[in-house]
């Protein structure tokens, strides 16, 4: 191999790496793009459908800031609880295990993919907003952690690490009937997990 033809490869291969890394960059922001988007259109659907409880019984708060930084979509009191929502509107079919939520879209499971972010973060984020003193200077009572999903949901309801997973079409009736659900909801999704390792995980 001559000097010109070592120049030339040693060229190729870092014109290689440089495209591997702009389509690295292009792939997170794809992601973050995505995220984004099933975001701001399940928080949408979810405060459309909470403008039907009633407000003389129902508090709604939109954007809470969460201890230790980020924040939840809506934090909703009322007379059946606390509840601290997180909306994901996700194109695919939803199902929940121990690792959380899997999306499956256009049911090709070969793109499956799985949303640990809310699982791993969401649950403690409710307690450490339990934790804080309210303005009374009582300690506040620890609101339930929960997701509302937008998309293909068949168990409509299940719960995977301190999370409850809900439609979004059933979150009014769950949260204003929950007396009657919460003893039953483990048995209308035939599990009730443990939760998953999230050193490693990751929300696409």
């Amino acid at each position: 191999m001559t000097l010109g033809t070592t120049r030339t490869t040693t060229a190729r291969l870092a014109g290689g790496a440089r495209l591997v890394d702009a389509l690295r960059v292009v792939s997170v922001a794809a992601a973050q793009l995505h995220s984004w988007a099933a975001t701001t259109e399940g928080r949408r659907r979810t405060g459309m459908v909470l403008r039907s409880l009633d407000r003389a019984e129902w508090q709604v708060t939109r954007l809470v800031r969460l201890p230790g930084g980020g924040q939840a979509d809506h934090l909703v009191i009322g007379p059946t609880g606390a509840y601290l929502l997180d909306s994901r509107a996700w194109g695919g079919v939803v199902t929940v295990d121990h690792k959380g939520a899997t999306i499956t879209p256009g049911g090709r499971p070969e793109t499956a993919w799985t949303a640990r972010g809310q699982h791993c973060s969401l649950a403690p984020a409710a307690a450490a907003l339990g934790r804080t003193v309210s303005t009374t200077g009582r300690r506040s009572v620890a609101p339930r952690a929960v997701v509302v999903v937008w998309a293909t949901f068949p168990e409509r309801l299940a719960v995977a690490g301190g999370i409850t997973y809900v439609a979004g079409d059933h979150l009014v009736e769950w949260l204003s009937d929950r007396s009657r659900h919460s003893d039953r909801q483990v048995a209308l999704t035939g599990r009730h997990v443990l939760p998953s390792r999230c050193a490693t995980s990751s929300d696409r």
